[in-house]
């Protein structure tokens, strides 16, 4: 049993997983003889700088999903403090998070990936229409218990009608699943949750996700760049008709987007009925695409490299990590989509940024070859710099200072948004002199908007 035996009137009885700073415990309510999860942060474990932001966070997750009584959302039964403490009850779902149920679910079909689809859309319609937008729809955030049943969990960052828990300009949620206003800080709507429903629906019938690479390339990625149809990376013969329902939910305009989760569960209704041709081994026949199974994606990393990463976020999360690890390599077709999972699991900012500098560190070490130093950084692609961005011919070096990555900064800002300060603020730890901070931002910005980056920074500070 953990230490901790009692919260409240709630008897503890096993850790369900674990955060930056609080843990999820699996506990029984004697009152009324059920189970529940109940949700935890420890006041002493919090930095006095952001306690009071996120504990705004932890009572806005009350408050949202108190109020959302849903067969598809975790219903919340309490909040409390004591001492130590300050927690949520809610409802256990004894299940799995969608990712790993629909991976791990043998001959798991097209139309059992739209049923649950359609039941994530039920639940936003109907927290839509009360004034919330989640704002943090992922995987790991959508769970599935035995009997089938999916619900929404983790409103710990929602917008309740017009709250001001997060004001414009700040970036919140998960990278890969953000929508291109929530890269740039800007204000979100109910289109933000679609477009993340848009990047599970995509990553759960490819088996990868739209977009890929540490959190800043993303970040550009989403805002720029249009991802694979689908058609091009599922195991079956696809439809036109997906890849454009597809496209629409992840459009980069909230205006071209769905604009209703209505509106998306009715064109996926569509979309079900259609017809698709499969090889049946004695030649090609026409089936209901709703028939058809989803392929589960190849593990393909090696047991070496596992057990490093193992051992490093066992740091941060303690025994868990060696359950998450597995799960996340079920599902994971390389190193950078492994960091990104594992990464998730980690609700602090900062402790999230030391984990994947120390899972840079240990899976290069697996690696050889400029490929390695590349795939996995935290910040920007130091291995491709050279190929891409001329050094400064006089060899004379500038040293920085705080007003020159400030500069860097905002010019920044103009190509990808507020998550500049982050990739700058990264780069600058790398970097001795002020052509190499330039050289480190330069490196992942695309051809255009590095040569106008490049021009605004000058050919002095290069």
């Amino acid at each position: 049993m953990s230490k901790l035996e009692r919260l409240g009137k709630y008897e503890i009885r096993r850790v369900l997983g674990r955060g930056g700073w609080g843990t999820v415990y699996l506990a029984f309510d004697p009152d009324i003889e059920r189970e529940v999860a109940v949700k935890t942060i420890r006041k002493d474990q919090i930095d006095a700088g952001l306690a009071a932001e996120f504990m705004a966070r932890f009572r806005n997750e009350a408050r949202a999903a108190g109020r959302l009584h849903h067969p598809n959302i975790v219903g919340v039964h309490e909040y409390g403090e004591d001492a130590q403490h300050t927690y949520i009850v809610m409802e256990y779902v004894d299940g799995s998070g969608l990712r790993d149920h629909v991976f791990s679910t043998p001959g798991f079909t097209f139309g059992q990936l739209v049923g649950l689809m359609t039941q994530l859309l039920d639940a936003l319609e109907f927290a839509h229409q009360r004034g919330i937008v989640h704002r943090d729809i992922k995987p790991s955030n959508l769970l599935v218990s035995k009997a089938g049943v999916l619900k929404v969990a983790d409103f710990g960052i929602a917008r309740v009608d017009r709250s001001n828990l997060t004001t414009f300009g700040s970036v919140i949620g998960t990278p890969s699943y953000m929508s291109p206003e929530q890269c740039r800080g800007e204000d979100t709507d109910a289109r933000s949750d679609l477009f993340s429903a848009g990047v599970v629906l995509y990553e759960l019938v490819t088996g990868q996700r739209p977009f890929l690479g540490p959190a800043e390339t993303v970040a550009q990625r989403i805002c720029h760049d249009d991802p694979a149809p689908p058609s091009q990376r599922a195991a079956f013969r696809m439809p036109a008709a997906v890849d454009q329902l597809v496209s629409r939910a992840l459009a980069k305009k909230a205006g071209a987007r769905f604009q209703s989760a209505a509106a998306f569960r009715e064109a996926l209704q569509e979309v079900v009925k259609l017809g698709v041709e499969v090889d049946d081994g004695q030649g090609t026949t026409v089936v209901n695409i709703g028939t058809v199974m989803l392929k589960r994606p190849a593990p393909v990393l090696d047991d070496a490299t596992l057990d490093s990463v193992e051992h490093e976020l066992a740091r941060f999360l303690g025994p868990m990590a060696k359950l998450i690890v597995q799960k996340a390599a079920a599902v994971s077709r390389d190193r950078e989509e492994l960091c990104s999972i594992l990464s998730e699991n980690i609700d602090d900012v900062d402790t999230r940024r030391k984990f994947v500098e120390a899972f840079h560190r240990t899976a290069s070490g697996a690696r050889s070859g400029a490929s390695a130093a590349s795939a996995l950084r935290s910040g920007t692609h130091a291995a491709s710099v050279s190929a891409s961005v001329a050094k400064p011919a006089s060899g004379v070096s500038r040293p920085l200072d705080d007003a020159f990555i400030d500069r860097m900064t905002t010019l920044l800002a103009k190509r990808i948004g507020p998550i500049a300060r982050v990739v700058v603020r990264k780069a600058a730890q790398q970097a001795h002199a002020r052509g190499e901070l330039v050289r480190l931002v330069a490196a992942d910005l695309e051809d255009e908007a590095r040569t106008a980056f490049l021009n605004d920074v000058g050919p002095s500070d290069r």
